[in-house]
């Protein structure tokens, strides 16, 4: 793997040396913090061997043994900055490095075959520097859901662009979904099959030694290599004796507002036992809100209340903190 800055910034690489020491020395794991959306991050001893058998899956099925380099934009404090790491040091990738910012690849003047971001840094790329995208052979988002939205505009680009499912427990990602058609399933990566208990998804992993992982995923299971996403089990709210999912909830509302500054949440209810609840952000226009999203949802899934704040809580590594956002409002 050769390192090459994008940028003149002196300590862009900082971060990485540090995490290629670690790599490098005699240890056979590396301490790697949760993301921490369900609750307080918790530390996961992640072995070397696993790290590098995920690299190998994720190069299968993007064939990055026919590329030749990659771009690092994500911080190697989370894992899916590490994975790219292991991946470009796996294939022998130049490994063009930039600071974590927003629109990363506002400096490229040059083609990159893989390149991994945050939903984020792609809606900001396209705001401001779209013509980037097309310099990009393969591109995976994650850490955050893509909006329907922010996949109508990949479409209009060159690149391969991919939305990542995965956790930190399965070492960053274990199925890929091809954005350029919005009804594609997520497919597994490797020798990687899916099942369900209880409608949530359970993962087992040849490759990465995982058996029988039972997840907090709510999926429409297709097959044992295929699924479609729903939403995620711990955040179900049960009102009147009906499941709604927040996030298939904010799906909709997003196609109508054009934002994603706002949550789906609960609160206490004496009638219904829990109530659905709008939380957004305050400079949203809320002129004809409530009626507009009435619009787009069934009379469960309708907000009982709506709250404005000034602006959303989220974790370190850039998701929705629901708990510690809903809190704000009681």
């Amino acid at each position: 793997m050769r390192i090459q800055k994008l940028d003149n910034s002196k300590d862009c690489t900082s971060e990485l040396e540090k995490f290629i020491s670690v790599w490098n020395d005699e240890s056979q794991s590396i301490t790697q913090l949760s993301s921490g959306s369900t609750g307080p991050p918790k530390a996961i001893e992640i072995p070397k061997w696993k790290m590098e058998a995920s690299a190998k899956m994720t190069g299968d099925f993007l064939d990055l043994d026919n590329c030749e380099s990659a771009l690092l934009c994500m911080s190697t404090g989370y894992i899916g900055g590490k994975m790219m790491v292991v991946r470009s040091m796996r294939y022998n990738l130049t490994l063009y490095v930039t600071n974590v910012t927003r629109n990363p690849l506002k400096n490229l003047a040059h083609g990159i075959d893989f390149v991994a971001m945050v939903p984020l840094q792609v809606e900001e790329t396209v705001q401001e520097n779209p013509e980037k995208l097309n310099l990009i052979k393969h591109l995976i988002i994650g850490g955050a859901p893509v909006s329907d939205k922010l996949i109508e505009k990949i479409k209009n680009f060159n690149c391969n662009a991919y939305s990542t499912f995965g956790m930190t427990e399965t070492v960053s990602h274990i199925a890929l979904r091809n954005l350029k058609d919005k009804n594609e399933p997520y497919r597994a990566i490797g020798n990687t099959q899916f099942s369900t208990i209880d409608d949530c998804l359970v993962i087992d992993s040849k490759e990465l030694k995982i058996k029988g992982l039972k997840t907090t995923d709510i999926v429409n299971l297709i097959d044992k290599k295929s699924f479609h996403w729903l939403g995620r089990s711990d955040f179900a709210i049960n009102s009147g004796g009906v499941k709604i999912h927040p996030e298939k909830v904010e799906r909709k509302i997003a196609n109508v507002l054009n934002s994603t500054d706002f949550i789906i949440g609960e609160l206490p209810d004496q009638k219904l036992g829990s109530k659905v609840v709008f939380i957004g952000e305050q400079h949203l226009d809320t002129d004809n809100l409530k009626e507009q999203i009435d619009k787009v949802l069934t009379k469960y899934e309708r907000p009982k209340a709506y709250f404005f704040i000034s602006s959303l809580i989220k974790t370190p590594s850039g998701k929705i903190d629901r708990n510690k956002t809903t809190a704000e409002i009681l």
